[in-house]
């Protein structure tokens, strides 16, 4: 029987050794949480500032132009927030009534197609393996090397 592992998924960063790899992608992920951190942080911190006249937060820049920008973007956010609230409370009352049955459940496939499948490959399965009858009866089963389905790469 051959090894499985060799054709497993390996990670370098989380094997023994490998302290290169470790050094270099921890020094990447950590550059990459502050680039995303630091403007976050600024803006946070000069939009509070302005929204509060100074009193908390920290004006690192005192563009005009940039707070009118800030809050159109705030009601912007607030406007998609809302929208996905909506649809949430929608989709989550739809569950409720289909799980409570007041509600009929549309299937979520295609029948038909399903049905065909699944004929399809019950004569695939009988042609190679037997009938399900004696597919089930047995409890043990030999396949035969001419009888082993191909990998599909």
């Amino acid at each position: 029987m051959k090894n499985t592992t060799t054709k497993s998924y390996r990670d370098r960063y989380f094997m023994r050794g490998h302290w290169g790899t470790k050094i270099w992608q921890t020094v990447v992920v950590v550059l990459s949480w502050l680039v995303l951190i630091v403007p976050i942080t600024i803006t946070v911190a000069s939009y509070v500032a302005y929204r509060t006249h100074g009193r908390h937060g920290h004006f690192f820049w005192h563009y005009a132009e940039g707070f009118q920008e800030l809050n159109f973007l705030m009601i912007f956010l607030s406007f998609a927030l809302g929208v996905i609230a909506v649809f949430c409370f929608a989709m989550g009352y739809i569950q409720l009534q289909r799980a409570h049955g007041l509600m009929t459940k549309w299937p979520m496939f295609d029948m038909a197609k399903n049905r065909h499948e699944r004929e399809r490959d019950e004569l695939f399965m009988t042609a190679r393996f037997d009938s399900e009858a004696k597919r089930r009866a047995r409890r043990n089963y030999t396949v035969k090397a001419n009888q082993n389905l191909r990998k599909i790469s």
